[in-house]
């Protein structure tokens, strides 16, 4: 394993495999070079032509290489070739399904709290504001108003007051004009049921 580190390190902060091989003269010329050369492509408006990933490939290249001759000088040709192939396995292929199932993990996992956690609390929030536009809007006109879309259509900030935090309508059933009933399907889904969030006057 450590050799292999050399190799993968240098994929990503070229110079930093000739630090961990002891050669720190070399190492740091290609590493301030990187950033050298880059922050030169970023700041100077006639090299614009130039990716600004030039610098770090290039001397990604040489880096690998000459951890490579390091290796091979040291343990042979076999083995430089062997940890080289291995370090491009793990950099190419084991890396990114890595970070992805990870990344993918992070999202299911924030998604699960917030279904578990957060989405109730801003369902009661929001049909609260609801019910108090709906209060207002009753003074003005003295009636509750008869179709809900055309109620939070009067105001485009409205228009996520359309479906609750799970993403499901809400429902709006006006009793007389001067009862409603607001409600949420909730966590499962289902309308008129245990799991309802309801409002009403």
């Amino acid at each position: 394993m450590n050799n292999l580190i050399p190799f993968i390190a240098s994929f990503f902060l070229p110079g930093i495999g000739q630090f961990v091989l002891k050669d720190f003269k070399k190492g740091s010329i290609i590493f301030l070079s990187n950033i050298i050369l880059t922050f030169i492509l970023i700041s100077t408006d006639f090299l614009s032509f130039i990716p600004n990933w030039t610098p770090h490939i290039v001397l990604m290249i040489w880096a690998l290489f000459d951890v490579y001759d390091k290796i091979e000088h040291r343990d042979g040709k076999k083995s430089a070739t062997r940890y080289m192939a291995f370090s491009l396995l793990i950099v190419v292929v084991l890396l990114p399904i890595t970070l992805t199932l990870l990344i993918t993990g992070i999202f299911k996992g924030v998604e699960f709290l917030s279904d578990e956690y957060l989405n109730e609390d801003r369902t009661k929030t929001e049909m609260n504001k609801i019910s108090t536009e709906l209060g207002l809007y009753k003074n003005h006109y003295r009636v509750y108003p008869k179709n809900y879309d055309s109620f939070i259509g009067q105001k485009p900030i409205w228009g996520s007051w359309k479906a609750d935090s799970w993403k499901n309508p809400y429902k709006y059933e006006l009793i007389d004009s001067l009862n409603y009933k607001l409600i949420s399907a909730g966590k499962d889904g289902i309308y008129f049921n245990e799991d309802d969030i309801i409002r009403s006057n």
